[in-house]
């Protein structure tokens, strides 16, 4: 090769690496951990305005048919009542299917040797879920139901229809929190808060009450009618804000 077109192709190999060295030395924006970084929840408690029922029944028979023949008219009859109480089919909902075995162990005096286990019947559980969306009339359903054969009540939990507005209002104190906690760190360590280079909205539990336990309520009809006190929930939104330094 002559030392023309070797000087040629060195050449080119120097003008081609020339930007990638210069985009190396050039400082990049700042990385989203780098900086002061902040992670604040704003929240804020309202009054709920909806209530969720769970409730259901179980049957037991000898056979997994019996077992079942028994519980689905017992749970018409509860989709009948929440009918009669004025809820919407789109407020009430299948929320549990159950077919189980029941088992019994034979007794050690029976035979010196262990034995299986031994299917002694079948149990039948049916479940639905059914919005409220006047809490006053939570206390009712829930009776209306127990006469109607529930004699399963999994819990009640307490909710929002819409909860933008209580939202924004604990977004807005998750950003005040996030600002005044970078201040505080910047001035206890002797630098400036510097613009914001990032945002990020974490997602938050939902805005629903833990649920009351009902098991209470598995008794008959006729007894004192089931009062109902939601209290408030609380609406949380959580901010990750990272800020630059300045000295």
């Amino acid at each position: 090769m002559s030392k023309t077109k070797k000087a040629l192709i060195i050449a080119a190999l120097a003008a081609l690496s020339a930007p990638v060295q210069a985009q190396a030395q050039t400082p990049g924006p700042l990385a989203p951990a780098e900086g002061i970084v902040i992670q604040t929840t704003g929240e804020v408690r309202v009054k709920p305005d909806l209530a969720t029922v769970q409730a259901g029944v179980v049957s037991e028979g000898k056979t997994a048919a019996e077992a079942l023949s028994k519980n689905t008219p017992a749970l018409a009859k509860l989709i009948e009542a929440v009918k009669s109480a004025g809820v919407t089919l789109g407020d009430l909902s299948t929320s549990q299917i159950a077919l189980t075995p029941r088992m019994t162990q034979p007794s050690a005096s029976s035979s010196p040797q262990a034995r299986a286990p031994k299917i002694d019947g079948y149990e039948a559980r049916t479940g639905i879920t059914v919005i409220v969306r006047d809490i006053a009339k939570a206390g009712p359903l829930i009776d209306a139901l127990v006469a109607a054969g529930a004699n399963d009540m999994s819990g009640i939990s307490f909710g929002l229809a819409d909860e933008d507005k209580a939202k924004d209002q604990a977004r807005d104190k998750a950003a005040e929190a996030a600002r005044t906690r970078a201040e505080i760190y910047a001035k206890r360590l002797g630098v400036k808060v510097g613009e914001l280079v990032s945002i990020v909205e974490a997602e938050a539990e939902p805005p629903v009450r833990p649920m009351g336990d009902t098991r209470a309520y598995r008794m008959a009809a006729g007894a004192a009618p089931v009062q109902v006190e939601p209290g408030e929930v609380t609406v949380s939104a959580a901010l990750r804000t990272v800020w630059r330094i300045e000295k």
